[in-house]
C-alpha cells in the first residue's frame, strides 16, 4: 500500500487547519481564565475582603470576553476540523478497505 501524494493545495489546507488548532488553544485559555476570574476569583476575593467591592464591575466584561472567546473557539475548531477531515483517506486511499 503506497501512500498518495499530497499536492501543494493539500499541504496548505493542512497547515491552515494546524494553525487554526493553535488559535483554538489560545482562545480556550482566554475563555477559561476569563470565566474563572469572573465567576470564582473576584467574588471570593471581594467576600473575603482581599479586594474592594469596586472590582465587581470587572465581572461583566470578563464574562462577555470569556463567552465570546468560547463561542469563537468552538466555531474555529469546527471549521478546522472540517478542513482536516479525510486526511488519512487523502494520503492512504485504500486504508479502510
Amino acid at each position: 500500500m503506497d501512500p498518495g501524494i499530497l499536492s501543494v493545495e493539500d499541504w496548505q489546507t493542512r497547515l491552515l487547519a494546524l494553525r487554526l488548532m493553535f488559535v483554538c488553544l489560545v482562545l480556550a485559555f482566554i475563555a477559561a481564565s476569563s470565566l474563572v476570574i469572573a465567576h470564582a476569583v473576584i467574588p471570593s476575593a471581594v467576600d473575603s475582603g482581599t479586594l474592594s467591592k469596586k472590582f465587581n464591575k470587572y465581572r461583566l466584561p470578563l464574562y462577555v470576553t470569556g463567552t465570546f472567546a468560547f463561542i469563537l473557539d468552538v466555531g474555529i475548531f469546527l471549521y478546522a476540523l472540517s478542513l482536516a477531515q479525510g486526511i488519512i483517506s487523502d494520503i492512504y486511499p485504500s486504508f479502510w478497505q
